[in-house]
């Protein structure tokens, strides 16, 4: 492949990786910035990564693997955007999925914490599990 084809998909991906990325940041009602805080990037290297303008490292595509629990390969594929609404439609839930998108929140804010911060909020999430009971 010559040069010119090469940056052409470059391109091409980084535009699709980064459709891919704010949907899923908007499936899991996430805002820019907590994406980016989390992700340790600033919001505006954010917003080059969404709009396509920048690509995303390995790291962060890692990172945000690890932050939406879903394949990196996933945000590469182009996606059928009537589709998608269809099945939503006809009654997809994940996008009003509150217990979902809690979930999501949770594992984007603790992506970077560390295991002794981790075990903090296990033991956190315990107690308040008891005080239900």
């Amino acid at each position: 492949m010559d040069r010119a084809k090469t940056k052409s998909r470059k391109n091409e991906l980084d535009k699709i990786i980064g459709k891919n990325i704010r949907a899923e940041r908007e499936k899991r009602s996430m805002s820019r910035e907590e994406l980016a805080e989390t992700l340790d990037l600033t919001i505006s290297h954010m917003g080059l990564i969404e709009r396509g303008e920048r690509g995303a490292t390995a790291v962060t595509l890692e990172k945000l693997s690890n932050t939406f629990n879903i394949q990196i390969d996933g945000l590469f594929k182009a996606k059928d955007r009537t589709s998608e609404r269809a099945s939503t439609a006809l009654g997809g839930r994940e996008k009003d999925d509150s217990a979902a998108i809690s979930r999501s929140k949770i594992a984007a804010m603790t992506a970077n914490l560390t295991k002794e911060q981790l075990d903090l909020v296990i033991q956190l999430i315990k107690g308040l599990s008891r005080l239900r009971d």
